[in-house]
């Protein structure tokens, strides 16, 4: 080999080793979903976490023991006609934050339309029918292995039969959630945690004008057309919050890890909650639904639900 060609050679193997160097080295930017800010650490909550993008059809799957960035995927199906579902027989599939309810086998379904399993939700939620949408009957749902994921559905989710059970492992009936949007939000770690961070510090302040009695500002955190069980409106609430502000004192409340998602306005927080004052004492599920009404960040909560938890024995 003459000089020439020798320094050639040797010139093309060191490029050669520092372009796989460099390759090894330039690993892909960490994606995140605003859609996804914190899954609950709590043993009462924690749960698999799914989200559904309209636009790509895939399904990012969250296993709370694991890296936000790191979601398994899989293909999906979706409503035969574009946009957000507003209405029955529109065949749209809805987008936002769907708690799955119940877990459906032939032949309480018919296998050629819904495979080997289906999982309902609780489609139209709170937000659903604060804007009058109709329709029921959304599902998480599987198909025969001969029908393609192209079809469209009648509004729902649809996955493969081998991919609907491996999810049948990781779903918990009323604690999983199935987040729909038609784009969804990918965002770097930076950004994914000064919004995490932003709704925490409003759950925080919401959480502390409530127990040092500050009801006059805790009451501006609601919305106008906020309700809560049994037949709450926001005036009623407020009258209900004075009468027991005289009625108690020394009251301390604490908030366990939360579920945060968020959908465009929309934000679940659920989490669990102990009260105690004086005179009386409880521990529950609550769910706070918000809403940022002028989408500027200032969140109002829509309703508050409860169920009681009790006090465990010692």
């Amino acid at each position: 080999m003459t000089t020439l060609k020798r320094i050639i050679f040797i010139l093309m193997s060191l490029g050669f080793s520092l372009n796989a160097a460099a390759q090894q080295t330039e690993l892909p930017q960490a994606t995140y979903f605003l859609e996804v800010l914190q899954i609950s650490s709590d043993p009462l909550l924690s749960s698999t976490i799914m989200v559904a993008d309209k636009e790509t059809r895939k399904l990012f799957v969250f296993d709370p023991s694991k890296d936000l960035k790191y979601p398994e995927t899989y293909e999906i199906d979706i409503g035969k006609n574009d946009g957000n579902k507003t209405r029955r027989n529109d065949k749209k599939t809805p987008e936002g934050i769907y708690a799955l309810e119940k877990k459906l086998m032939p032949p309480e379904i018919p296998y050629e339309l819904y495979g080997t399993m289906a999982f309902t939700t609780n489609y139209p939620n709170v937000f659903d029918k604060t804007e009058k949408k109709t329709g029921d009957g959304i599902w998480l749902h599987s198909v025969p292995d001969t029908v393609p994921l192209s079809r469209g559905s009648r509004g729902c989710v649809v996955v493969r039969n081998e991919n609907i059970k491996k999810l049948d492992q990781q779903i918990k009936l009323n604690k999983s959630f199935l987040i729909i949007n038609n784009k969804l939000a990918r965002v770097d770690e930076k950004s994914h945690q000064e919004k995490k961070e932003a709704v925490l510090k409003w759950f925080q302040n919401w959480k502390d004008l409530w127990q040092v009695q500050n009801i006059d500002e805790y009451i501006h955190l609601y919305s106008d057309l906020f309700t809560a069980p049994p037949r709450f409106k926001k005036a009623s609430w407020l009258e209900h919050k004075k009468n027991i502000k005289a009625k108690y004192t020394n009251v301390k409340i604490e908030i366990g890890s939360a579920h945060i998602f968020n959908q465009k306005n929309q934000y679940i927080l659920r989490f669990v909650q102990t009260y105690q004052s004086d005179q009386y004492k409880d521990r529950g599920l609550k769910t706070l639904y918000l809403v940022d009404e002028k989408q500027n960040g200032e969140l109002k909560v829509l309703r508050e639900e409860w169920i009681n938890l009790g006090f465990e024995s010692n």
